[in-house]
Formats: structure tokens, C-alpha cells, sequence
């Protein structure tokens, strides 16, 4: 069972920042939503050196991360780099949810959540992320929980650079944190 994913954005090739995140938070998971610009091979390097630190202090079988830590990067509107790892939107099944992940530029998120969530529920999805905006935003429309963790490198509309943890519990109820990096 994943227990806690780093959700991070618009990182426009900053990826330092995504790798002081993952530092931070020692995640079992991470989804990059989007303008990445960068290697996202050198990422999952990260995630999976920090796996192996947070597993070498000792902790019990049941805390330790399992290798190689999954990792899900869709493409956004800026990148051209990183090859098939970069995907449109991804529709997957985890802990008992449905998520649905985009950058958001396709659905058009600057301009309204709709097709968002109208593409979500399509999907049968009751978690969507998307990026795009570099503005946070965390709320329930129509049994869809609608997540963007802002820019973890150039925030937007006052924000700070910005990411989200989701951690779940053991009956896959989950919680999400906003964090300044």
C-alpha cells in the first residue's frame, strides 16, 4: 500500500527543488503534474536514493519504502524533453481511489474547473490533480476532490512555492498537506 505521495508542478527545470521535497518528505510515490523541463530520470534517482536512506535508518518492515518508488510524470505545455515517461494524462487505481492526473492545459483550467472534473468523472475518478495555474487549489466538487499543488518553482497569484503530500491511512482514507518549500 502507498502511504504518502508527493504531488508537485511546474517545476520548469528547477528540479532541485522537487529534490529538496523529496528530501523533506521521504515519499513511497511521487506525480509530477507537468512542465517538468527537465530529466525526470534523474528525479526518480532521487526518490529512489531518499528511499534508500529513510530505509537504511532502521525502520520497521512495515515503514520501509519499496524500490523502486513509483513515480507518474505527465507532460505539460512547456516540455520537450523526456520522452515516453511524460504522459498526456494518466488514469490509474490506488488505495482504493480513482485518480486522474493532467497537467490541466487541454481541459483548460484557466478558465474554470468544469471540464476538469466533468473528464474526471468520465474516468470514474474521484481524485483529480492537475498543474498549470502555479496557484494551489484543494476542493470537493460533485464527489471529485480537485487537487493542483501550485509551483514548487514559480509560484503565481501570491502563492509560495508550493507542493502537496497525500498520506492514507490503513482503511485508504487519506488527508492532503499543503507545503512551502
Amino acid at each position: 500500500m502507498i502511504k504518502k505521495i508527493l504531488i508537485v508542478s511546474d517545476s520548469h527545470g528547477k528540479s532541485l527543488n522537487v529534490k529538496k521535497a523529496i528530501d523533506r518528505e521521504y515519499p513511497d510515490m511521487l506525480i509530477h503534474l507537468g512542465d517538468i523541463e527537465d530529466d525526470p530520470d534523474e528525479v526518480c534517482d532521487w526518490l529512489n536514493d531518499a528511499a534508500r536512506v529513510w530505509n537504511a535508518s532502521g525502520k520497521a518492515d512495515n515503514e520501509r519504502i519499496a524500490l523502486p518508488v513509483p513515480a507518474v510524470f505527465i507532460q505539460g505545455n512547456c516540455d520537450r524533453y523526456g520522452g515516453d515517461i511524460l504522459r498526456k494524462v494518466a488514469v490509474f487505481d490506488l488505495n482504493d481511489h480513482r485518480f486522474f492526473c493532467t497537467h490541466g492545459h487541454r481541459q483548460g483550467v484557466n478558465y474554470g474547473l468544469e471540464n476538469l472534473m466533468y473528464t474526471a468523472m468520465e474516468n470514474d475518478a474521484d481524485i483529480a490533480m492537475y498543474g498549470h495555474t502555479h496557484i494551489p487549489f484543494d476542493d470537493d466538487y460533485d464527489g471529485v476532490r480537485i487537487l493542483n499543488p501550485g509551483s514548487i518553482s514559480l509560484p503565481r497569484g501570491g502563492s509560495n512555492k508550493s507542493y502537496m503530500v497525500m498520506t492514507f491511512d490503513a482503511e485508504g482514507g487519506f488527508e492532503v498537506e499543503l507545503k512551502e518549500l
